[in-house]
C-alpha cells in the first residue's frame, strides 16, 4: 500500500491508499481485466457495455424475465427429532396367600388391626374397610344366632 503525505497547517496527516497503482481487477460481467486507478470509485466493470449489459440483466431478473440456471445439487439438513418411549417393567410383589386355616384369618384380621392403629392404613380406604368389617361382624353375629 502506498502512503502520501499532506500538509494541513504546521502538521503531517499521514493517508494510507486503499489500493495499489496498476492494481488490476476482474470484471463483474464479462470477467477480462479492469484497471484500478489511484483515485475515484472502484471499478465493477471493464468498459460502459459490460455495465449496460449487467444492469439490463438484473432488471430483467427483477421482472421476472431473465432466464434461470437451475442448478441441482444435494443439500444435507440436520433435523433433531423428539422420541418418546414408554418403558414398561415387570416388579415382582409377593402374592400374600389367601388364608386356609382360621388360626391364618385371626392372625391376618389381627396384623390388619395393629396397622389400623399404627397408621400405615390410608384415611382414605378407613371407610371402605369399616363398611368391610361391619358386614364381617354381622355375618359372625347372624351365624352365632343360629346355633
Amino acid at each position: 500500500m502506498e502512503s502520501s503525505v499532506e500538509k494541513a497547517g504546521d502538521r503531517a496527516i499521514a493517508r494510507k491508499s486503499p489500493r495499489a497503482p496498476g492494481q488490476v481487477l476482474e470484471c463483474g460481467w464479462c470477467g477480462g481485466p479492469v484497471i484500478v486507478q489511484v483515485r475515484g470509485r472502484m471499478p465493477k466493470w471493464c468498459s460502459s457495455t459490460c455495465r449496460t449489459r449487467a444492469s439490463e440483466r438484473r432488471r430483467a431478473a427483477a421482472d421476472g424475465l431473465a432466464a434461470v440456471k437451475v442448478v441441482e445439487r444435494d443439500i444435507e439438513r440436520i433435523k433433531t427429532v423428539t422420541v418418546v418411549q414408554h418403558h414398561t417393567r415387570q416388579v415382582e410383589v409377593e402374592a400374600v396367600p389367601w388364608p386356609s386355616a382360621t388360626s391364618d384369618w385371626v392372625t391376618a384380621i389381627r396384623g390388619l388391626t395393629q396397622r389400623v392403629e399404627t397408621g400405615r392404613v390410608y384415611d382414605r380406604d378407613l371407610e371402605s374397610l369399616a363398611g368391610a368389617v361391619n358386614d364381617l361382624v354381622g355375618a359372625l353375629v347372624r351365624r352365632g344366632q343360629h346355633r
